[in-house]
């Protein structure tokens, strides 16, 4: 009787490190992908930038020289990001809040397994 209630001690205490263990992990597992996912983000806005820096530039000395004026030129290319800007703001829920948020709770809680399918 006594070496059962060993054995049962025993077995839930290799039961509690294999649960601590797991969600060390899980944990670690977590971490790792969102640090990785926010480092490849901030790489790519960063390389976008300097694309749309350099794109804004050329399309800037364009218009000038279509306009013949280097002010009216650039005034276009800052009409145009305003107009971005104005409808970015308009629709912001839409556009930029709620995929921000689908992909963060995706991050945090990712599926369980691979062959679940999405319902639709």
């Amino acid at each position: 009787m006594l070496e059962e209630i060993s054995d049962i001690k025993k077995d839930i205490e290799e039961y509690i490190e294999v649960k601590f263990d797991l969600l060390r992990l899980q944990t670690a597992e977590n971490i790792s992908r969102i640090l990785s996912s926010s480092v490849s983000i901030v790489i790519a806005a960063g390389l976008m930038c300097i694309i749309l820096l350099f794109l804004s530039f050329a399309a800037g000395y364009l218009f000038a020289s279509l306009l013949n004026s280097n002010g009216l030129g650039f005034l276009c290319v800052a009409g145009f990001y305003g107009l971005i800007l104005a409808i970015l703001m308009v629709f912001r829920k839409k556009i930029i809040q709620r995929p921000i948020i689908k992909a963060v709770v995706k991050l945090f809680f990712p599926k369980s397994g691979d062959n679940e399918k999405d319902p639709q």
